[in-house]
């Protein structure tokens, strides 16, 4: 394994420990939009920073929210939080293993399971690796038929999640179509906090829109273009299947173990 990869799983291990809670999440379900309300809301109730860095490794930092009774939240994509070494061809072994890389941290901690249709987060995930990180620069029927990011290596993320959510007693289940129509905010926030302040979380709610989010981040590039590949917040849709060729339309169609994993989602509550 690469130096930095080694170091970063050092540092997520340590910072998995120090954790609350655990949100765990496929790319571009949501989380960072999540981290965004759920920042804002500790900020307005426990008085600390205003920031979507909840949890860190940085001890000094988290001694300071946790004496203020601030709860410490850490995310993961797990193998895809190794971004920048992903292609490491080492690193690609982990991808077959029969769990997570940080399975024995989740079973010891309350879990967030943030979760979204396979192929709309996957499409959204094609776009940010290669028009953002620069990382993949094939197109989308490329992209599914690659070894880390097509979909079988996609199906088999959400596998291992859904084998995960089985076992696992304490936890939540946030979907990203929901969330987008308000629909189990309160649940995350009394999962996190036990109380809940529906002000606070209004203000949080309304500080934090997905559209001004994107408005700011225009701003500060000075970007014109909504859909400019150049934003991080650059859709905040679903149904992005609608931009696939048809013979990719088809194929999924009739994947029968996309189907299942789909219904295995679906079912999670």
């Amino acid at each position: 394994m690469t130096k930095s990869f080694t170091q970063r799983k050092i540092n997520l291990e340590n910072e998995y420990v120090s954790a609350d809670f655990i949100c765990l999440s496929f790319p571009k379900c949501g989380r960072t939009w999540l981290r965004y309300v759920l920042g804002h809301y500790f900020h307005l109730a426990y008085g600390v920073n205003d920031t979507h860095r909840l949890n860190s490794t940085k001890r000094d930092k988290m001694q300071e929210r946790k004496n203020k009774g601030c709860p410490l939240v850490s995310f993961t994509h797990d193998i895809h939080s190794f971004t920048s070494e992903i292609k490491d061809p080492e690193i690609s072994n982990f991808f077959n293993q029969s769990k997570f890389v940080f399975e024995k941290n989740y079973v010891r901690k309350p879990v967030i399971f943030l979760m979204r249709d396979p192929i709309d987060a996957s499409i959204s995930f094609y776009h940010m690796m290669k028009n953002q990180n620069k990382i993949f620069n094939g197109d989308i029927e490329r992209w599914f038929d690659d070894k880390i990011f097509g979909l079988e290596s996609t199906l088999h993320w959400y596998k291992l999640c859904f084998d995960t959510y089985k076992k696992h007693k304490n936890k939540i289940v946030l979907h990203y179509e929901h969330l987008k129509q308000n629909n189990g905010w309160m649940n995350l926030v009394s999962f996190t906090c036990n109380t809940i302040n529906n002000d606070d979380l209004n203000k949080s709610l309304e500080k934090r829109n997905f559209e001004k989010i994107k408005k700011k981040e225009m701003e500060e590039k000075n970007i014109t273009d909504p859909n400019s590949n150049d934003l991080f917040f650059r859709k905040a849709g679903s149904n992005y299947q609608n931009e696939l060729p048809k013979n990719l339309q088809a194929r999924f169609d009739n994947d029968k173990q996309l189907k299942e994993i789909r219904q295995c989602v679906a079912s999670m509550v």
